[in-house]
């Protein structure tokens, strides 16, 4: 039976044209190679096999050198579904309003500090001559700083000109970054935090993903693409038989190829829908590509073929092709979950819960277990000392 939107046109044509239809199947897309090697689908009119061959076949450089290619019928853009991202867990609250780089600057930040605190209490003491008690330990110049950073009060000697300058500073610095901190822990602990997903092609490199479609003819594409990203994307593609990615449908570690058709409709693998449910689609396409159909050079009907598919494509038949065979051979629900994969669900902002305070129990418990054996390591050093 001959069926699909690619062959309509071939049963189409021959009705126009009176001729008779002949179909082959060949068992894998193949390809027409530098030396001269024809094989599968694509080979198949390179020797004269059949007068043209269609499997959403694509503008490939490779295959202009040895076939013509037919008029455009379709634009097709190759995405991947990825897997949601994850609400990140409630104890990292506390450390979530900054970035690691930021969290880096402020430690840097907080240590410069308490040595200049330590070196102004020195000189302030040799240079006023007070006795030692005037002088800041180390574990008081830390204290210092947390109140600083806290914006809390804590003692500024003024009889230097020196201190004054140093206390300003740090006093608007420990300002400045309690603020901001009070106010990415604001937003952090109403709105959910998610995990870094995966939204672009960069993204989609950078992170290494596996990305698996049901053909190597997918990279056919970016072959003699020189970008990095895209350098990166032909290591990390992987091609799978369908029933292989159904099994791995709930890997988090997987991307899907989907096939992001001309008139908003999706083409992709079989998949169990609520696992499709837990999966969204890219923001980009990773490329996109015109759709023909390829023929021998010397082909004699393929001028009129072309006619026929330019006047069906400002027909808007094509369209109405697309959507019956999207009805026919997937379902207008995986449609659905695709096209709206990247909604948000519900209201993103949420009351407080214990929850949302779990990483300051958790300082706090860590704070407490090790004040208690910092204590007990002290009673046992003084009364080893004192004997």
């Amino acid at each position: 039976m001959v069926t699909g939107t690619e062959l309509w046109l071939v049963t189409l044509f021959c009705e126009i044209a009176n001729c008779t239809t002949e179909i082959m199947i060949a068992p894998e897309w193949g390809n027409v190679f530098d030396n001269g090697t024809k094989i599968g689908l694509i080979g198949a009119p390179a020797k004269r096999e059949v007068d043209i061959t269609f499997a959403g076949l694509y503008t490939w450089y490779s295959c202009f050198q040895h076939l013509a290619f037919s008029a455009v019928h379709s634009r097709s853009g190759c995405t991947c579904i990825v897997a949601k991202p994850r609400i990140i867990a409630n104890w990292r609250t506390p450390f979530l309003s900054f970035t690691g780089s930021l969290w880096g600057a402020v430690l840097v930040a907080f240590v410069t500090g308490t040595f200049a605190t330590m070196a102004m209490s020195r000189s302030r003491q040799r240079i006023l001559q007070l006795n030692e008690e005037a002088r800041y330990t180390f574990s008081d110049s830390v204290l210092i700083m947390i109140g600083f950073f806290m914006e809390q009060g804590v003692p500024m000697p003024n009889e230097l000109l020196a201190s004054c300058v140093l206390f300003t500073t740090l006093m608007f610095a420990g300002f400045m970054i309690g603020s901001s901190y009070n106010g990415g822990l604001a937003s952090t602990m109403i709105v959910p935090q998610y995990e870094q997903s995966i939204n672009t092609v960069h993204d989609l490199a950078e992170t290494r993903t596996t990305w698996v479609g049901v053909s190597v003819s997918w990279i056919y594409s970016i072959q003699l693409a020189y970008q990095p990203d895209l350098l990166t994307l032909l290591q990390t593609f992987r091609e799978w038989e369908e029933d292989e990615i159904y099994r791995h449908t709930n890997d988090r570690d997987v991307a899907i190829i989907v096939e992001r058709m001309e008139y908003g409709h999706f083409a992709h693998p079989a998949m169990d829908l609520e696992a499709m449910k837990s999966r969204k689609m890219m923001v980009e396409d990773i490329y996109w590509e015109s759709v023909v159909g390829m023929c021998s050079k010397t082909w004699p009907a393929r001028a009129r073929f072309d006619r026929m598919v330019l006047q069906l494509k400002a027909s808007g038949i094509l369209a109405y092709w697309e959507l019956i065979g999207v009805a026919k051979y997937l379902s207008f629900k995986s449609q659905q979950i695709i096209r709206y994969s990247r909604d948000s669900s519900g209201d993103e902002f949420t009351p407080l819960r214990m929850a949302n305070i779990t990483g300051a129990l958790l300082i706090l418990a860590a704070g407490l277990s090790l004040s208690v054996v910092v204590f007990l390591v002290e009673l046992v050093w003084h009364r080893w000392g004192a004997k």
